[in-house]
Order: C-alpha cells, then structure tokens, then sequence
C-alpha cells in the first residue's frame, strides 16, 4: 500500500475486553474458584484477589479514559450475583450497577457477558451443563441481570467462546469438570445452545431497547482460532486432514451451522433447538492464534495429535501460539460469508509481559481488520484482550495478556502501562494506523502494513 494511514470509519469502537473471574477477584462461590484450590494452576497460583477490579474499577475506568479508549467489555458472574440457589444478591447487583454507571459516566460503549466459562458451585454440584435444569436457572439468572442492568449495555454477550469449556472440560479433561466424553461434550454443547437462544430472547423482550433508542444487539463471543493440518507425507497427513476436519465442527463450525439454520449440527445431535435459528444481531469474534494439528502417536491426551509447533519461521507467544494476522481477516471473511451479520472483534491479544511482540502483534492485526473493511465487511469496532495482565485459567498469572502491566503479588497492585497502551492510545485517538505511529512503535511493520 502506499497510504500513509490506514483510516477506520466513524464511531468504530476501540475498546479492551476483560472477564470478571479473571479480574475482579474473590469469585469464591464458583467452580472455578474451588478448582483452583486442587493445585492444579500450572503456575501454583489461585485467583484471589486477581487485580481487585470489583474495587478498583473506578481507577480503572478512569484509567482507560485518558489513554482515550471508547469501549469496555466485562462480564457478570452467576455465581456472585447467586451464590447460593434461588437467593439473588440484591448488594452484589447494585455493586455491578455501580460499576456500569462509572463506565458510561466515563463515555464507554460497554459490550456486556452473561456466562465467561464460570458457573455457581451450586450448579456444578448438581451436575453442571449436564443438568437439565441447569439452562432454566441460567435464564432466571439472565433474566434478573437483564431487568436490572439492561440499560446500560451497547452489546450483549450471552456467552464467552462456549466450545471452549465444552473441548477443555469434557473432551480433554483440563477444565472443570474434568471430563473425556465425547457424550458429555454433546450433551453441553446442546445445553449451551438453549442458554444462549433463550438469552438471546430474554434480551430482546425485557429490554429491547440500546441506550441510543435502535434495538438491542446481541451475540456470542466465539472463538475461531484459525485451524489447518500439518501436512505430513503419508497416512499421517491424512489423519491430520481428518482431525483438521473434526477439530473445525466442533469448535466453531458446528455452532454456526445451528445458528445459521436452526437444524442441530450432527456433531453435537440431538433434537432441534427453539429459537435459536438466526439468534444473531451481530458476530463477536476472538482470535488469537493459528492451529497447526501435527500427528502424534504420543498424544494420545489429545488424540493423537500435537498442536503446539509452529513450522519454521513462524513466531510463537508467550502462550506458545503461533503469530498469524492474516487468520484475523481469513476469519471474518468466513464469518460474514456464513451470517451477513456485522462484525465486532470481541478478543484479540497477545501474552507477552515484554511487550516485545504486542505493538507489531496490535499493528498487524489491525492491518488486517482495516483489510477487510475496504472490501466492505462491516466491522463496528475493536476490543483488545486484555486491558490488564489477569488470571489466565489454567496457565494462572505467568501469562500477561495487559496493556496495563499488573503483579498479582504486588502488594499494591500498581497499574503500569505497557508501551503497546501507548500505541493503541494514538490508534484509539486518530481512529487511524498512521505511518509515524507504526514507525515509532512497530516499525518492523512498516513494510507489511504500508509496503515500502
């Protein structure tokens, strides 16, 4: 290209993404939390206080707002505003309603989450997902969450990435509860397309108006890393073509289908699911990373297939992910292409607590975004994950996704911004990539966003 800026349209939104276990601190009456205590964060860390945003969240939001960034997405978590069945803390909610009125005092286009992957304690004990019960007391949460804070949302987000938990709880047992079930993968996937149709519903019919007067819009935030085979020679190669193939259904593909035409996908059966046909407003989208699926005999834990190399040359994060912007825009082709719904970046980031990779990591993807609006895909805006280093689940505090660089054992938690804030900051307030913006804080992608 030989632009010197990369102009976004009006009112795109340029936001950060959090979700509440992952930094509000003391969810101890979810699953999660009881987890944690097991030993089995990787790091040796349990959530605890996080980084105190239940308290903080005032000097956050005011935070955001000087480093200029528009929007905020956070979650509601079930198991605090439910601790127990059948009681609804009325203290908890008016907390939430605080922090919502802060963030629309501070100007944010606030994009809401009902369900982030934590589910009550109460819920899990009485057989999480695979309750039937369970999708009816999600809605009488959804519905108590929507009556009270439903004037404030710009978005809603009825669930963060479902067939996450569902692969990493129930097929590769390394989430809560644990599970290698191809049964009980269904089984919940089924569960969550019901709690996100029936919220989908709830939203529209309890508060069917947005803020600025235009209908409610709703979505899932769903995960579409971008997946391919390894391509090794031989019968290897066709079981990683396979696996490619099965890999896709059931982490994204077979949820679209369903949404798309409201007829279950076989890969996760089952009889038709009311209301879930075209329960889209718009498409939130998260990516991350690109798979390679590589056969391996040794990995029987996965299938017999690795998916942690990287073919040569190809940078990796701090998570070990593979560093792939193109996947971003190959990824909302795909989604436009299936739902002709706009589009709204929900997570995008980088774990590196350098922060070495992430001004090149924001410029490149963003690179790839502004590509896929010159050809027309309507794309409202752009929340980076995360606006703060937070409790990354299994992995724990090692992994530092933040533009705001955050301990967990630094007694006062001081917020510290990342030079890459700074970068997003000059995005965020000339609503552009410019030439001197790259230049002075990725300039190794000067040439792949500008040409020479």
């Amino acid at each position: 290209m030989s632009s010197d800026s990369l102009n976004f349209p009006d009112n795109f939104i340029w936001g950060t993404s959090t979700a509440g276990h992952q930094v509000e601190g003391g969810n101890e009456f979810s699953d999660w939390w009881a987890w944690e205590q097991k030993g089995l964060i990787e790091d040796g860390t349990v959530s605890g206080r996080a980084m105190d945003y239940w308290n903080r969240h005032e000097e956050d939001h005011a935070l955001m707002a000087k480093l200029a960034y528009k929007g905020f997405r956070l979650g509601i978590e079930w198991s605090r505003v439910e601790p127990q069945k059948d009681h609804f803390d009325r203290d908890v909610i008016e907390h939430y309603r605080r922090i919502l009125q802060s963030l629309r005092h501070h100007g944010f286009k606030i994009c809401l989450t009902l369900h982030h992957w934590v589910i009550p304690r109460w819920v899990a004990e009485q057989g999480d997902w695979l309750n039937p019960d369970t999708v009816n007391q999600f809605l009488r949460y959804a519905k108590f969450v929507i009556e009270k804070l439903g004037d404030f949302p710009d978005y809603w987000v009825t669930m963060n990435e479902p067939m996450v938990p569902a692969i990493m709880g129930n097929l590769l047992g390394r989430f809560p509860p644990q599970r290698r079930s191809v049964r009980a993968y269904r089984a919940v996937c089924r569960s969550y397309l019901r709690a996100h149709a029936g919220a989908y519903h709830l939203i529209h019919e309890v508060h069917p108006l947005a803020p600025d007067g235009t209908r409610s819009r709703v979505g899932v935030a769903m995960a579409y890393p971008w997946i391919e085979p390894w391509n090794t020679p031989g019968p290897a190669g066709g079981y990683e073509r396979f696996a490619t193939f099965m890999a896709r259904r059931a982490s994204f593909e077979g949820w679209d289908h369903t949404i798309r035409t409201g007829k279950p996908h076989w890969i996760h059966g089952g009889p038709a699911i009311d209301g879930v046909q075209n329960s889209y407003d718009f498409c939130g989208i998260n990516y991350y990373t690109r798979a390679s699926l590589k056969y391996d005999w040794r990995r029987g834990d996965q299938y017999w297939i690795d998916d942690t190399k990287a073919p040569p040359g190809v940078d990796v994060t701090q998570m070990g992910w593979q560093i792939y912007p193109e996947g971003l825009y190959r990824t909302i082709r795909s989604v436009w292409k299936k739902f002709r719904k706009p589009i709204l970046i929900t997570e995008n980031g980088i774990a590196d607590d350098t922060d070495e990779q992430r001004p090149c990591y924001i410029v490149e993807h963003l690179a790839q975004v502004h590509r896929a609006l010159r050809e027309g895909i309507p794309i409202l805006g752009y929340y980076h994950w995360s606006f703060v280093d937070n409790f990354e689940w299994r992995e724990g505090f090692a992994k530092r996704f933040g533009l705001i660089a955050v301990r967990h054992d630094d007694p006062g938690l001081k917020r510290t911004p990342r030079p890459s804030a700074y970068l997003y900051s000059e995005i965020a307030q000339k609503n552009a990539l410019t030439r001197k913006t790259v230049e002075a804080y990725a300039p190794q992608a000067v040439e792949m966003v500008f040409g020479t």
